[in-house]
């Protein structure tokens, strides 16, 4: 494997004490051995091995762009997310990579097609998306993503080599916008954030109704918006909205309560965990740490107030906590506390979103919960979920709740 990145426009002073000019080779490697240091320093690990570092070789795009590129089989672009300067890479690809070289871009959010625009009828044939989730290592996530143009055979290839080399779970996602698991992601935490606020739970409640308790990490909901970033959450739903415009839940993404919240954090610059503050603070009493959720009553009305830790308890939740995750679902979707109103707004709301994102994100059913699995760490996807709940059950009741499934859930209950 070869890392290759810029090559520095100005020397740092230290170059400058050493005599150094722009043109020294360990100028012009400084960018792509300060990330290659990084990576083999990460704690915890980005590589399965120590020995795996010696395998890897770094150069810069303008020295060894050629050499390095007409002698590989597989390259993936990994630059800043703009088209513009994309597409220009994918240009000085096309004039020097090996006629049968997979192109691959790792883009999060740009269409798949606009970055290989102006580009040969052949290039397009071996060029896709493979967007690794991060951190790779560790995340078995891998969405592969065909242009129209891509041929199927390189699609096929590409599966097999992730899955049975790198050891990846792949899923092939349509070329939409954020792809299959990002896409869920928006909607579903959004739509539970907002949902929360508007019926008066708190954090606390939240992440713990809505976390392991459901199969999935104990993150749950705020925590995890926390771990994501709060600004990244918010330009993510930003940039996300204009995109869809067809799809008929969009506007949980700028959610009236959820906004004016995300604002007050983001005025006060408490961005979550790389702040060291975001829907939560550690609070250290007496040698003793505890996290405080942020008020959310007040944050949507830009105050700032954080309530100390109540741990709260069902009657519901305690009966089933220790049973299985499905035991769990059946049970708690159908309990009428409130634990059981956010579990159920939850889990039916997923499920209907879901249903309404095929054929558009994905043509298999598998996929969307594979994505979800691998991609966010639940134990069960949205439709793994339904046939939990029963399906036929569960329409009937959202439907009486005013909740829309898409139409072929309908024609596949009416065929039996």
């Amino acid at each position: 494997v070869t890392l290759l990145d810029m090559a520095p426009t100005s020397l740092t002073a230290e170059e400058e004490a050493a005599g150094l000019t722009l043109e020294d080779r360990k100028v012009r490697n400084r960018i792509v051995r300060a990330g290659y240091e990084r990576m083999i320093k990460a704690k915890p690990a980005s590589l399965f091995t120590a020995e795996s570092a010696n395998r890897i070789t770094i150069g810069n795009l303008h020295d060894d762009f050629e050499r390095v590129v007409s002698k590989s089989d597989w390259i993936i672009e990994v630059i800043v997310e703009r088209p513009e300067p994309k597409q220009q890479l994918m240009a000085r690809l096309e004039a020097v990579a090996p006629r049968d070289a997979i192109i691959s871009t790792n883009t999060s959010g740009i269409p798949i097609h606009i970055i290989s625009e102006g580009r040969s009828a052949a290039f397009k044939r071996r060029f896709l998306g493979t967007h690794f989730f991060n951190p790779p290592r560790y995340l078995h996530l891998l969405e592969v993503i065909p242009t129209p143009d891509t041929d199927p055979a390189i699609v096929e290839r590409m599966k097999h080599f992730a899955e049975s080399v790198l050891g990846k779970g792949v899923v092939i996602c349509k070329d939409t916008p954020n792809f299959i698991a990002n896409r869920m992601f928006s909607f579903i935490i959004s739509d539970v954030m907002e949902y929360a606020m508007e019926n008066g739970y708190s954090v606390e409640e939240t992440d713990r109704l809505t976390g392991d308790l459901l199969g999935r990490p104990r993150s749950g909901t705020f925590r995890l918006g926390d771990i994501v970033g709060i600004d990244v959450m918010s330009l993510v739903n930003e940039n996300l909205y204009p995109m869809i415009s067809d799809d008929e839940d969009r506007e949980i993404l700028l959610a009236p309560r959820t906004t004016a919240v995300i604002q007050t954090l983001t005025d006060n610059k408490l961005l979550g965990n790389k702040t060291g503050q975001g829907f939560y603070k550690t609070v250290t009493e007496k040698g003793d740490k505890s996290f405080w959720g942020l008020d959310l009553a007040a944050a949507a009305q830009g105050k700032l107030d954080y309530i100390a830790p109540q741990k709260p308890r069902w009657e519901s939740v305690g009966a089933v906590r220790e049973k299985p995750v499905a035991e769990r679902l059946r049970a708690l979707a159908d309990t009428d506390d409130r634990a059981g109103e956010l579990i159920w707004h939850t889990l039916s709301n997923t499920m209907a979103y879901a249903s309404k994102r095929v054929p558009e994100i994905a043509d298999s059913l598998a996929d969307i919960d594979n994505a979800m699995k691998w991609g966010f760490g639940w134990t069960y996807g949205p439709f793994e979920t339904w046939d939990i709940l029963g399906v036929a059950e569960t329409v009937a009741r959202m439907e009486g709740e005013g909740l829309a499934v898409a139409p072929w859930v309908k024609a596949m209950l009416a065929a039996g």
